[in-house]
Protein backbone atom coordinates (compact mmCIF):
# COMPACT_ATOMS: atom_id res chain seq x y z
CA UNK A 1 0.00 0.00 0.00
CA UNK A 2 0.97 3.35 -0.43
CA UNK A 3 1.41 4.25 3.13
CA UNK A 4 4.07 2.13 3.56
CA UNK A 5 5.82 2.65 0.61
CA UNK A 6 8.69 5.47 -0.11
CA UNK A 7 7.94 7.60 -2.39
CA UNK A 8 11.19 8.70 -5.26
CA UNK A 9 12.92 12.33 -4.49
CA UNK A 10 11.34 13.88 -7.20
CA UNK A 11 7.23 12.94 -6.38
CA UNK A 12 8.53 14.55 -3.23
CA UNK A 13 9.72 17.73 -4.53
CA UNK A 14 6.42 18.10 -6.34
CA UNK A 15 4.34 17.06 -3.45
CA UNK A 16 6.59 19.60 -1.40
CA UNK A 17 6.13 22.49 -4.12
CA UNK A 18 2.73 21.99 -4.08
CA UNK A 19 1.69 22.40 -0.74
CA UNK A 20 4.05 25.41 -0.90
CA UNK A 21 2.23 27.08 -3.74
CA UNK A 22 -1.36 26.39 -1.75
CA UNK A 23 -1.25 29.47 0.28
CA UNK A 24 -1.63 31.44 -3.24
CA UNK A 25 -4.59 33.09 -3.66
CA UNK A 26 -4.43 32.12 -7.52
CA UNK A 27 -4.53 28.08 -6.81
CA UNK A 28 -2.09 25.91 -7.71
CA UNK A 29 -1.15 25.78 -11.75
CA UNK A 30 0.77 24.21 -14.01
CA UNK A 31 3.27 27.01 -14.40
CA UNK A 32 3.69 27.94 -11.41
CA UNK A 33 4.90 24.85 -10.24
CA UNK A 34 6.52 24.55 -13.28
CA UNK A 35 8.38 27.69 -12.19
CA UNK A 36 8.65 26.71 -8.58
CA UNK A 37 10.43 23.24 -9.38
CA UNK A 38 12.74 25.24 -12.45
CA UNK A 39 11.46 22.48 -14.96
CA UNK A 40 9.22 22.41 -18.23
CA UNK A 41 5.48 22.68 -18.16
CA UNK A 42 5.93 19.48 -20.00
CA UNK A 43 7.54 17.74 -17.22
CA UNK A 44 5.31 19.04 -14.62
CA UNK A 45 2.32 17.89 -16.69
CA UNK A 46 3.50 14.24 -16.72
CA UNK A 47 4.30 13.99 -13.08
CA UNK A 48 0.49 15.26 -12.61
CA UNK A 49 -0.45 12.48 -14.37
CA UNK A 50 1.39 10.25 -11.99
CA UNK A 51 0.83 11.74 -8.92
CA UNK A 52 -2.63 11.53 -9.65
CA UNK A 53 -2.52 7.98 -10.47
CA UNK A 54 -0.99 7.56 -6.99
CA UNK A 55 -3.68 9.12 -5.72
CA UNK A 56 -1.46 12.09 -4.33
CA UNK A 57 -3.48 14.73 -5.76
CA UNK A 58 -6.83 15.58 -7.77
CA UNK A 59 -5.88 17.43 -10.89
CA UNK A 60 -7.63 17.73 -14.18
CA UNK A 61 -6.24 19.38 -16.82
CA UNK A 62 -6.45 23.60 -16.94
CA UNK A 63 -7.79 22.92 -13.42
CA UNK A 64 -6.09 24.12 -10.38
CA UNK A 65 -4.04 21.41 -8.49
CA UNK A 66 -5.17 20.32 -5.03
CA UNK A 67 -2.89 18.04 -2.87
CA UNK A 68 -5.12 14.58 -1.63
CA UNK A 69 -5.19 13.52 2.28
CA UNK A 70 -2.53 11.26 1.64
CA UNK A 71 -0.47 13.52 -0.69
CA UNK A 72 -0.75 16.52 1.80
CA UNK A 73 0.32 13.62 4.56
CA UNK A 74 3.48 13.11 2.87
CA UNK A 75 3.96 16.70 2.06
CA UNK A 76 3.88 17.53 5.90
CA UNK A 77 6.07 14.54 6.59
CA UNK A 78 8.93 15.71 3.99
CA UNK A 79 8.12 19.72 5.56
CA UNK A 80 8.89 18.33 9.00
CA UNK A 81 11.79 16.27 8.39
CA UNK A 82 13.14 19.63 6.10
CA UNK A 83 12.71 22.11 8.82
CA UNK A 84 14.69 19.86 11.50
CA UNK A 85 16.72 19.57 8.67
CA UNK A 86 17.79 23.10 8.87
CA UNK A 87 17.68 23.17 12.98
CA UNK A 88 20.49 20.09 12.74
CA UNK A 89 22.50 22.03 10.11
CA UNK A 90 22.54 25.57 12.23
CA UNK A 91 22.10 24.60 16.00
CA UNK A 92 24.50 21.52 15.57
CA UNK A 93 26.55 21.95 12.71
CA UNK A 94 26.91 25.46 12.70
CA UNK A 95 25.95 25.74 8.64
CA UNK A 96 25.19 29.98 7.82
CA UNK A 97 21.40 30.61 7.64
CA UNK A 98 21.56 31.50 4.28
CA UNK A 99 23.16 27.39 3.34
CA UNK A 100 20.42 25.44 5.31
CA UNK A 101 17.83 25.61 3.24
CA UNK A 102 19.32 24.47 0.19
CA UNK A 103 21.33 21.66 2.30
CA UNK A 104 18.45 20.68 3.71
CA UNK A 105 16.95 19.93 0.33
CA UNK A 106 19.04 17.92 0.40
CA UNK A 107 19.26 16.04 3.36
CA UNK A 108 15.14 15.73 3.79
CA UNK A 109 14.83 13.20 1.29
CA UNK A 110 17.16 10.54 3.03
CA UNK A 111 16.08 10.76 6.60
CA UNK A 112 14.35 8.11 8.05
CA UNK A 113 11.55 7.94 10.63
CA UNK A 114 14.17 6.66 13.30
CA UNK A 115 16.72 9.13 12.46
CA UNK A 116 13.71 12.34 12.27
CA UNK A 117 13.06 11.04 15.91
CA UNK A 118 16.74 11.18 17.10
CA UNK A 119 17.09 14.86 15.80
CA UNK A 120 14.02 16.00 17.08
CA UNK A 121 15.27 14.61 21.04
CA UNK A 122 18.36 16.02 20.53
CA UNK A 123 17.47 19.07 19.35
CA UNK A 124 14.99 19.35 22.57
CA UNK A 125 11.78 18.84 20.53
CA UNK A 126 11.73 22.60 18.62
CA UNK A 127 9.13 24.24 17.42
CA UNK A 128 10.25 26.11 14.80
CA UNK A 129 12.87 25.97 12.08
CA UNK A 130 15.44 28.49 11.54
CA UNK A 131 13.46 30.42 9.38
CA UNK A 132 10.54 30.38 11.73
CA UNK A 133 8.31 28.27 10.32
CA UNK A 134 6.41 25.88 12.44
CA UNK A 135 7.92 22.39 12.97
CA UNK A 136 4.28 21.34 13.26
CA UNK A 137 2.84 22.03 9.86
CA UNK A 138 -0.31 22.09 11.53
CA UNK A 139 -0.16 25.09 13.21
CA UNK A 140 -2.22 27.44 13.03
CA UNK A 141 -0.99 31.03 11.67
CA UNK A 142 -1.46 34.44 14.23
CA UNK A 143 1.08 36.27 11.99
CA UNK A 144 0.69 39.20 9.39
CA UNK A 145 3.21 40.32 6.93
CA UNK A 146 5.05 43.06 8.00
CA UNK A 147 4.00 44.80 5.27
CA UNK A 148 0.68 45.28 6.73
CA UNK A 149 1.23 45.84 10.70
CA UNK A 150 0.44 48.88 12.32
CA UNK A 151 2.50 51.37 12.71
CA UNK A 152 4.87 52.99 16.39
CA UNK A 153 4.00 49.44 18.16
CA UNK A 154 6.39 46.72 18.80
CA UNK A 155 6.32 43.56 16.97
CA UNK A 156 8.03 40.80 16.96
CA UNK A 157 9.46 39.18 13.63
CA UNK A 158 7.92 35.56 13.47
CA UNK A 159 9.56 33.79 9.86
CA UNK A 160 10.81 34.60 6.59
CA UNK A 161 8.62 33.23 3.56
CA UNK A 162 11.29 33.70 1.73
CA UNK A 163 14.53 31.16 2.51
CA UNK A 164 16.47 32.16 -0.86
CA UNK A 165 19.94 32.45 0.21
CA UNK A 166 20.36 36.37 -0.86
CA UNK A 167 17.40 37.27 1.12
CA UNK A 168 18.56 35.60 4.19
CA UNK A 169 21.88 36.80 3.81
CA UNK A 170 20.43 40.41 3.37
CA UNK A 171 18.47 40.26 6.38
CA UNK A 172 20.82 38.41 8.92
CA UNK A 173 23.60 41.40 7.95
CA UNK A 174 20.99 43.33 9.20
CA UNK A 175 19.93 41.67 12.32
CA UNK A 176 16.40 41.04 10.93
CA UNK A 177 15.79 37.12 11.79
CA UNK A 178 12.93 35.35 13.90
CA UNK A 179 12.72 36.82 17.41
CA UNK A 180 13.81 40.34 16.58
CA UNK A 181 11.62 42.85 17.77
CA UNK A 182 10.78 45.65 15.47
CA UNK A 183 9.14 48.80 15.00
CA UNK A 184 7.57 50.26 11.68
CA UNK A 185 7.76 53.77 11.95
CA UNK A 186 7.39 54.64 8.83
CA UNK A 187 5.46 53.79 5.48
CA UNK A 188 5.71 55.53 2.00
CA UNK A 189 3.88 54.14 -0.79
CA UNK A 190 4.85 56.45 -3.62
CA UNK A 191 8.59 54.95 -2.84
CA UNK A 192 7.29 50.89 -2.20
CA UNK A 193 8.97 50.89 0.75
CA UNK A 194 8.76 50.64 4.89
CA UNK A 195 11.36 52.41 7.41
CA UNK A 196 11.56 50.18 10.77
CA UNK A 197 13.75 50.39 13.55
CA UNK A 198 15.41 47.76 15.50
CA UNK A 199 17.52 47.94 18.69
CA UNK A 200 17.79 51.60 17.67
CA UNK A 201 18.99 50.93 14.27
CA UNK A 202 16.61 52.11 11.22
CA UNK A 203 16.22 49.82 8.05
CA UNK A 204 14.59 50.48 4.79
CA UNK A 205 12.98 47.65 3.22
CA UNK A 206 11.11 47.50 -0.14
CA UNK A 207 7.37 46.61 0.38
CA UNK A 208 8.08 43.27 -1.29
CA UNK A 209 10.77 42.04 0.79
CA UNK A 210 8.24 43.08 3.81
CA UNK A 211 5.54 41.34 2.70
CA UNK A 212 7.51 38.08 3.13
CA UNK A 213 8.31 38.86 6.68
CA UNK A 214 5.89 37.69 8.42
CA UNK A 215 5.56 38.88 12.33
CA UNK A 216 3.10 38.44 15.61
CA UNK A 217 0.28 41.24 15.73
CA UNK A 218 0.91 43.59 19.06
CA UNK A 219 -1.81 41.34 21.06
CA UNK A 220 -0.65 38.10 20.14
CA UNK A 221 3.28 38.40 20.45
CA UNK A 222 5.45 34.92 21.30
CA UNK A 223 6.50 35.47 24.71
Amino acid sequence: MLQTTSLSESVEEYLEGIHRLSDDPSGVTTTALARRLNVTPASVTGMLRRLREMGLISYRRYRHIVLTAEGQHRAHDLIRRHRLAERLLTDILKVPLDEAHDEACRLEHVVSPQLEKRISDTLGSPEACPHGHPIDVEVQDLTLPLSEAPLNVPLSIARLDDESPDIVRYLDERHLLPGVEVVIRERRPAAETVVLESDGQPHTLGLNLAASIRVYPPRRRKK
